[in-house]
């Protein structure tokens, strides 16, 4: 059965914004690549690989998420590829040191809950679920030697990251090279239109336009994303660094984590990070200059109630509120029951209010360690049962 697809304007509208290349006239030739492509009125084939190199996705993901699901709203053919074998180097891209390598026990625990997560953004009854074991997986040596051929060592030291760390006289590993190699062959194995990927991953998604050109495929349109930083406001949104909004985190956790992002990073957050209409930004960004509490409070509440839900939204809002900016006590706080001199810090550690007994003992020198609303700075301080304790700004626990 033949689909419509919806005008070309319109999808060029859509499909083209927030896009971004680093160079004008790269973006002027995509754009009519794209057109091209969407002139020809059929569904496009167009994918997103992500590899498992954590547990969960964070909203960082979800920035090119949302444009693959924008295709799938016009009626493309959208595949969510998950990058096990890619994996097993890890992007260079956004790195100037050399990543750690991941197991695949590690790799396949990682990747469990992936395709759910992305579900949340995705249609998945109109997802196409792909592994790059699939194909990379199969290759044998000479077809790595021939896939290596195509590529000089001065073109792979073009990158920005690569030369930095040339420069500095800083190791890089041959096996980094292969993953734009590899991430390009995943663009031929899936005969793909468009692929869909962050502005970091831009040499690496034309280099699979090279592969497919090599092997007598049309090359695709790479549609490229910035890059959406964490809750610092300055560095990339990563789990690793431990500066990200998790898909799955619960909805007291994404509220507030939200609520802790600087000013100047909400409008950023709004474009690339919620589904508010387009239509809406100019008045969001008067907002952000205006009350920039209240345009926090609105976007910590759209992230909510677009993974969770309105109820988990207001519910997680009104205790944000109530825990501080009214400074009241959670009701739903876990208990814990304390043993006969029991320290505090020791309790601190074993509850994982904080990762080791020297993030304990920073945790109470910055003050950040309170009992019943009164901070507590000796490391020998007993846990009383009957009391409330507070760590940070948002873990509470009952002491019975």
């Amino acid at each position: 059965m033949t689909r419509t697809m919806a005008p070309v304007d319109e999808q060029m509208h859509v499909l083209m914004s927030g896009v971004d290349y680093g160079d004008d006239g790269l973006k002027r030739q995509m754009e009519r690549e794209l057109r091209a492509r969407l002139e020809e009125d059929r569904p496009l084939r167009v994918y997103l690989g992500i590899d498992p190199t954590a547990t969960s996705l964070t909203l960082g993901h979800t920035v090119p998420l949302r444009k693959l699901r924008q295709f799938q709203a016009f009626g493309h053919d959208c595949v969510f590829l998950i990058g096990d074998y890619t994996a097993l180097i890890g992007d260079p891209s956004d790195k100037n040191k050399l990543r750690p390598q991941l197991t695949s026990e590690a790799i396949a625990a990682n990747e469990a809950t992936y395709f759910e997560q992305a579900s949340r953004i995705l249609d998945a009854s109109k997802t196409e679920l792909r592994h790059n074991s699939e194909w990379l997986g199969k290759l044998d040596f000479p077809g790595i030697i021939a896939l290596m051929s195509k590529f000089t060592v001065a073109e792979m030291l073009r990158r920005d990251n690569f030369r930095k760390r040339f420069d500095d006289s800083d190791a890089i590993f041959l096996h980094e090279f292969l993953y734009a190699l590899m991430q390009g062959y995943d663009a031929y194995a899936l005969a793909c239109d468009v692929q869909v990927g962050g502005t970091e991953q831009l040499f690496n998604l034309m280099a699979g336009r090279k592969i497919q050109d090599d092997a007598g495929q049309r090359p695709h349109v790479p549609v490229t994303m910035p890059i959406l930083v964490g809750l610092d406001g300055k560095n990339r949104m990563s789990k690793s660094a431990g500066n990200h909004i998790g898909i799955g985190d619960p909805p007291e956790e994404q509220f507030g984590k939200a609520m802790s992002l600087p000013d100047n990073v909400l409008m950023q957050f709004y474009v690339l990070a919620t589904n508010v209409p387009r239509s809406e930004l100019p008045d969001v960004e008067r907002l952000i200059e205006r009350d920039p509490m209240t345009a926090k409070k609105r976007l910590a509440r759209t992230i909510v109630s677009e993974f969770w839900g309105e109820d988990a939204a207001t519910a997680a809002q009104e205790g944000f509120e109530r825990q501080f900016q009214r400074r009241e006590v959670p009701e739903d706080m876990p208990a814990r029951t304390v043993g006969d001199a029991e320290l505090l810090i020791d309790l601190v550690v074993a509850e994982g209010m904080a990762p080791s007994k020297r993030e304990a003992r920073r945790l109470f020198e910055q003050g950040a360690v309170a009992v019943d609303g009164t901070v507590v700075s000796g490391l020998d301080t007993k846990a009383e049962p009957g009391t409330v304790l507070k760590v940070g700004k948002r873990r509470w626990l009952r002491l019975v």
